[in-house]
């Protein structure tokens, strides 16, 4: 099943710098460097896309907010804090599709006018980190980071964090707390982070998969993104299946998929 994410609707080994520029990586990126940040917002508010994090909040409306709210600098999370039971979607993004969600990130912080993006990556995940830490390497010697990157105004700098692993730490405040080198632990909300976050200032904590979607969106448009999924909840969402299915692994699958089909045509049936 051909997926948003995936070329092929499941993971399939690590993509280097060469072979995602061979099927249009950073191209999304080179289209929006030239144009109005408010365009990216404008795309993945039109495409509907919501946070794959668990809120399903619309990623469009949190970075207008976080775009609107005063005081600077403003600031990214890309949150890869994800210590679910059974889940690993985050981890096979960072690990499989580096720079798709790199280049996401890129777009999302010219989006809300942010120069500086921690990426909270779980502490355990030593070979997402890895492949992370290579794509960033690659990136920066391309010119997709930087000072100026690309020849524009526009300058950008990314740092990893190690998240703690425990569930709580990937709540979107209490990364924010580990960010600034405090204890793993929810802030009182509000204010939220779309206006008090890192450091005081605007912050838009996005999950790991959200931010993978915001490339394809952009190069493509928001309305071949609506072919996937339904109207209510556009394109893919990735799902982990444990060994208690013939065929564990992650799939990704658009929404209003039946859960039948993922059970037994993905996973070949329960052992």
């Amino acid at each position: 099943m051909e997926g948003v994410l995936f070329p092929h609707g499941v993971a399939n080994g690590r993509e280097g710098l060469k072979e995602y520029r061979a099927r249009g990586g950073y191209e999304a990126l080179l289209k929006a460097i030239k144009a109005p940040a408010d365009n990216v917002i404008k795309s993945v508010a039109d495409a509907g896309l919501r946070g794959r994090g668990g809120a399903g909040f619309p990623t469009g409306k949190k970075w207008q907010f976080t775009r609107e709210a005063p005081g600077e600098p403003r600031y990214l999370v890309l949150n890869g804090g994800e210590d679910e039971p059974g889940s690993k979607k985050d981890r096979v993004l960072l690990e499989n599709l580096p720079h798709l969600v790199i280049e996401g990130t890129i777009l999302s912080a010219y989006a809300i006018g942010a120069m500086k993006v921690y990426f909270y990556i779980n502490a355990n995940y030593e070979l997402a980190t890895k492949s992370i830490n290579d794509a960033l390497a690659e990136a920066r010697v391309a010119g997709y980071l930087g000072e100026n990157l690309l020849g524009s105004n526009f300058s950008l700098d990314i740092e990893v964090v190690p998240a703690p692993h425990n569930y709580v730490a990937g709540e979107d405040t209490a990364a924010l707390e580990v960010i600034e080198g405090r204890k793993a632990w929810p802030r009182q909300k509000p204010p939220f982070p779309v206006t008090v976050g890192l450091f005081g200032k605007p912050t838009s904590v996005n999950n790991v998969e959200t931010l993978a979607n915001v490339a394809p969106i952009v190069l493509h448009g928001a309305e071949w993104y609506r072919k996937f999924g339904t109207a209510d909840s556009p394109g893919t969402m990735i799902f982990s299946l444990d060994d208690t299915v013939n065929r564990p692994g992650v799939y990704e699958l658009a929404f209003g998929t039946p859960l039948r089909y993922l059970i037994e045509e993905c996973g070949g049936g329960m052992r």
